[in-house]
């Protein structure tokens, strides 16, 4: 029988874990690692993918290389599941704030389409994303508009164009410039009492900071992991609570307690009057 990993161990092992990638960072070897994990990956997920298209006959499924890049898996099972869940939580919470109805509803970092394509028909739905790739995926191949933008502000749509908006790790792959630019362009496109849902890492475990890191998290500054692209998925942020709302304030009102959701840390904010 196994002997099961203590929580000592299991702390042990994530700092032991961190350090390795630091150095892997630094000498710029984590693209070649993560083409490595695609491939392994893909083999392993080959049968479950197959039978998956198989039982849905002509549905619409994203290219894997890119599930890989965005979700770091290859499954067309758990892209499925995983989006469904996702689509519901962030419904029941827009229909708290909003009430149920005809709502403008964005997601910035849409990605494949995810959790978009899971959402209420009735919603008038757009879809943003830096990546060309699957915003043209996307535009071919659920409903819906969607539109590519740049790694910095702006976004193609109005003042106030939006009811809801909602974003599902993307502040947690963005640099600090990245965080302040995005945060006062998503208050330009919410409409006064809108709501934004954002989730980011706030609530990292024992041993996944190093020192250093810990550090300045605890002292609730913003910590980043870079030397690869911004907003990427190996580019990698960390938000205390002080900093989300510093980030946030002048614009937004928190509404409730942050909370575990969506495995990440989700915040519920929804848009000051002018």
């Amino acid at each position: 029988m196994t002997e099961p990993i203590r929580p000592a161990q299991a702390v042990r092992s994530r700092a032991r874990r961190q350090r390795r990638l630091a150095v892997m960072r630094r000498l710029g070897l984590l693209p070649l690692l993560e083409r490595m994990s695609f491939l392994r990956e893909r083999r392993r997920r080959a049968g479950e993918n197959a039978a998956f298209a198989a039982k849905h006959d002509g549905l619409a499924l994203p290219p894997l290389w890119w599930m890989h890049d965005m979700y770091a898996h290859t499954s067309w099972p758990l892209y499925w599941r995983s989006g469904q869940d996702h689509a519901q939580s962030l419904t029941e919470r827009i229909e708290t704030v909003l009430g149920k109805g005809e709502h403008a509803v964005a997601e910035w970092g849409c990605g494949m389409g995810r959790i978009l394509r899971h959402l209420p028909p009735e919603w008038d739905v757009t879809g943003f994303d830096y990546n060309r790739a699957a915003v043209a995926w996307c535009a071919g191949n659920l409903p819906g508009r969607f539109s590519l933008n740049g790694d910095m502000p702006p976004l193609d749509a109005e003042d106030g164009a939006f009811d809801a908006l909602y974003t599902v790790s993307v502040f947690t792959h963005l640099s600090a410039a990245q965080h302040e630019a995005w945060a006062k362009e998503l208050a330009r496109v919410i409409r006064p009492g809108g709501v934004l849902l954002a989730t980011v890492h706030g609530r990292p475990e024992e041993g996944q900071l190093l020192p250093s890191e810990r550090e300045r998290f605890e002292a609730g500054r913003l910590v980043t992991r870079g030397g690869v692209k911004r907003g990427s998925r190996i580019y990698t942020a960390y938000h205390p609570r002080a900093f989300i709302e510093r980030l946030f304030g002048d614009a937004f009102a928190l509404r409730g307690e942050p909370e575990p959701a969506l495995g990440q840390t989700l915040y519920t904010l929804t848009r000051r009057e002018s």
